[in-house]
């Protein structure tokens, strides 16, 4: 359960006044400034996602509209309740949109061997033909605006996907704790599930769906962060994603921040946001 309004107000308080106490470990509640919709966007005829859009009050214009990825069967809100990310695009000014994405690997097609489907249709190909266009029926993530990317676990892995799925459409994305190179993981149920056993389907493993081997396609300035003492997905998947980056786009925008103490855990992603949001708020 989430926290009731009054502890709510206390908590976030806390949030404020103790900068040193990890997000993670406190619930932060909604900033009480800015304005939260939502709203339902069709999967077919008979099903849709649920989707957050958060507009800050903010004196000057908006910075940025930033599709913010949740990790693996997470519910959305949980970047709004176990992070300052609401707290900051307040301060910042940017609008966030936070879709319900469940169990996908922002995946584009669907194969015989495919066992785990997100919905009658992939969950990358959802983003790109109905999230996408729905957004900017509403006037958000519009082409050659200031439209941004954010997502941890699967979510960094969505955010090079949709990137990848989106060429041009966004100025700059974050990756925080995300695969880049599915062929690393060859035993991954995740991954045998979505497109097959790698033993029979390695040449599919390499060509679809695979950040790193559609780096020749790359275009987005990135800001890449891993704790190296995550036990769920290995820190050299990021570091062979930057690497890579760096050897084809040595003008390219890219960051990579590496963290010695940090695991696979909110504490962690949250403690990346302020640098996050200053990367998107620099990049041209």
């Amino acid at each position: 359960m989430y926290p009731r309004p009054r502890l709510a107000r206390q908590i976030f308080m806390l949030c404020i006044l103790l900068p040193a106490l990890p997000c993670g470990a406190v619930r932060c509640a909604p900033p009480e400034t800015g304005a939260m919709i939502s709203f339902t966007v069709a999967v077919d005829s008979g099903t849709g996602v649920s989707v957050d859009v958060y507009t800050p009050e903010h004196a000057g214009a908006l910075l940025g509209d930033v599709l913010v990825l949740p990790g693996w069967n997470h519910p959305r809100a949980r970047w709004q309740h176990e992070t300052r990310i609401l707290a900051l695009a307040r301060e910042r000014g940017f609008r966030l949109v936070f879709p319900e994405m469940g169990k996908t690997n922002y995946e584009s097609r669907y194969f015989p061997e495919t066992v785990l489907k997100w919905a009658p249709v992939p969950g990358g190909a959802w983003v790109r033909d109905a999230l996408i266009p729905a957004l900017q029926e509403r006037g958000i993530l519009k082409p050659g605006g200031k439209n941004f990317l954010l997502g941890y676990s699967t979510g960094g892995r969505g955010v090079l996907l949709v990137s990848l799925q989106n060429l041009g459409l966004f100025r700059a994305g974050a990756s925080l704790s995300g695969d880049c190179d599915q062929t690393l993981l060859p035993s991954e149920p995740l991954y045998t599930e979505q497109y097959g056993a790698f033993a029979q389907n390695g040449a599919r493993w390499k060509a679809v769906d695979n950040p790193l081997t559609s780096i020749a396609e790359w275009r987005m300035p990135l800001y890449l962060g891993h704790g190296k003492k995550d036990a769920v997905c290995p820190y050299a998947q990021t570091e062979i994603f930057y690497n890579a980056l760096r050897a084809h786009y040595p003008l390219l925008r890219t960051v990579l921040h590496l963290d010695a103490g940090a695991a696979h855990d909110f504490a962690y992603w949250d403690s990346e946001l302020p640098a996050v949001f200053d990367f998107f708020r620099d990049t041209e």
